[in-house]
């Protein structure tokens, strides 16, 4: 094992990336850009049988107050 250093044995501070962290927080926000879509038409698809139920009771009482 190597003397010194931070104990790991292996150095990486010749390596260098071709992306930055603002590369991979972009990339990340545009995956959450792609599926963000499918999850608000799901909550949507669960929410709409309550919201009509809501609707057709409001409805059917006839306009009185209870």
């Amino acid at each position: 094992m190597e003397e010194g250093g931070n104990g790991m044995g292996l150095d990486l501070s010749g390596i260098t990336l071709p992306f930055d962290v603002a590369d991979v927080v972009s990339g990340g926000m545009e995956l959450i850009g792609l599926v963000v879509g499918f999850i608000v038409l799901a909550m949507a698809l669960m929410f709409a049988p309550r919201l009509i139920a809501f609707v057709k009771g409001v409805f059917s009482r006839g306009g009185r107050s209870a």
